[in-house]
């Protein structure tokens, strides 16, 4: 029934409708559902929502029920590693308010793995961060639980695959030959899935006359096609658009916009606390690692159109099909915490006009948030 709702904009749920889903039990029987989209993620980023609907058919409860279960959990799971991540490394306000944007909300909300990658992320980078000062004890748990998170990340978001050069720059620094063996370990075991994934999953949605691999090859050979394809895309004005537009939040099945005033709102509260971010004194400090995480926002965003471009668009392509706006807010995330001071670093004047802003933007982004949902599903 809920399968109405992607294939209808206008679609609402009848009264009858409703009443269906809530008495649905589960069957007891097994059926194989074909979701082309997942095959190429490594299977335990769904740990959360498998734990859920387990939970919930273990107790005899609803699928209705059990699929709330499992979207509780995954939100718990988000919130432990924010705020695992945010004890390590307080947040600065643009970081902040990407994690407040609707769609990340949206995300978050959902018994998706996009929140979950998200908050990883951000667990990412608090745990190389940390592990880098010089102030601070590296233990065995970070390196690990950095290594871990890097694995899933890069598993389950193949734009994030740069992420592997943490470890390295981390043995680097700190001169670790443990960093450098699990920085080894990690690529090879995540390179190693990626492979596997692309020889083996095929998805029915796209027809083409070329593979994954044959793309992939043609491109090496002809880097500048794919540069040109690329910056097309990005300044084609429809494209462009769509992709500032997702990147604060169309939600649902892309059908779901926000009301039209939101967006430059939003952006310009981006903007806002940007500016409410940036402390020239803090950006002297470990700029060796700033840097890096620099370039790995740039190279993830190439990854998201190089990914889309062999694997979702037709070939011949002149511009990327695929690319969301959400598809930015890791990167984006990486370039807040490589551009901007710790909010704990900041004086008690701008820590005040930090919070302002944040607690402004909230409120803005949880109003957008709740209108667009409530016009489109109540």
């Amino acid at each position: 029934v809920h399968l109405t709702l992607a294939r209808e904009a206008g679609k609402r749920l009848s009264a009858t409708e409703k009443n269906l889903i809530a008495q649905k039990n589960w069957q007891g029987i097994r059926h194989f559902q074909e979701l082309s989209g997942t095959g190429y993620y490594f299977p335990a980023i769904y740990a959360s929502q498998a734990i859920g609907l387990a939970i919930g058919q273990w107790l005899n409860l609803t699928v209705q029920h059990s699929y709330a279960l499992a979207k509780g959990f995954t939100l718990l799971v988000c919130f432990v590693l924010l705020g695992v991540a945010f004890h390590l490394t307080p947040p600065n306000p643009w970081v902040a308010a990407i994690l407040l944007l609707p769609m990340s909300l949206f995300q978050m909300l959902s018994p998706t793995i996009d929140g979950l990658t998200t908050s990883l992320a951000v667990l990412t980078v608090s745990v190389f961060l940390v592990s880098i000062s010089r102030s601070r004890e590296h233990s065995l748990a970070a390196s690990c639980g950095l290594a871990v998170c890097i694995f899933l990340l890069a598993t389950s978001r193949t734009h994030l695959l740069p992420l592997l050069a943490l470890p390295f720059y981390l043995a680097w620094q700190r001169q670790s030959c443990r960093d450098l063996y699990l920085g080894c370990f990690v690529t090879v075991a995540a390179l190693g899935w990626v492979l596997f994934a692309l020889q083996t999953t095929y998805d029915p949605r796209v027809i083409r006359n070329h593979t994954t691999t044959q793309l992939l090859m043609q491109y090496a050979a002809d880097p500048a096609a794919f540069f040109r394809i690329v910056w097309a895309s990005a300044t084609d004005n429809d494209s462009f658009t769509f992709y500032n537009r997702s990147f604060i939040g169309i939600l649902g099945w892309l059908d779901t916009h926000l009301a039209e005033y939101f967006y430059p709102t939003l952006w310009s509260g981006l903007a806002f606390c940007a500016l409410a971010s940036v402390s020239i004194s803090t950006l002297q400090k470990d700029w060796g690692a700033r840097l890096l995480l620099v370039g790995l926002c740039i190279a993830s965003i190439g990854l998201v159109f190089l990914a889309m471009v062999v694997t979702w668009t037709p070939h011949p392509a002149t511009l990327v099909k695929g690319v969301q706006g959400r598809y930015f807010v890791v990167p984006g995330i990486l370039l807040g915490y490589a551009l901007s001071g710790y909010a704990s670093q900041q004086p008690p004047f701008r820590q005040w006009i930090a919070t302002s802003t944040i607690a402004l933007f909230a409120v803005t982004s949880l109003t957008a948030l709740t209108m667009a949902l409530l016009d489109r599903y109540h």
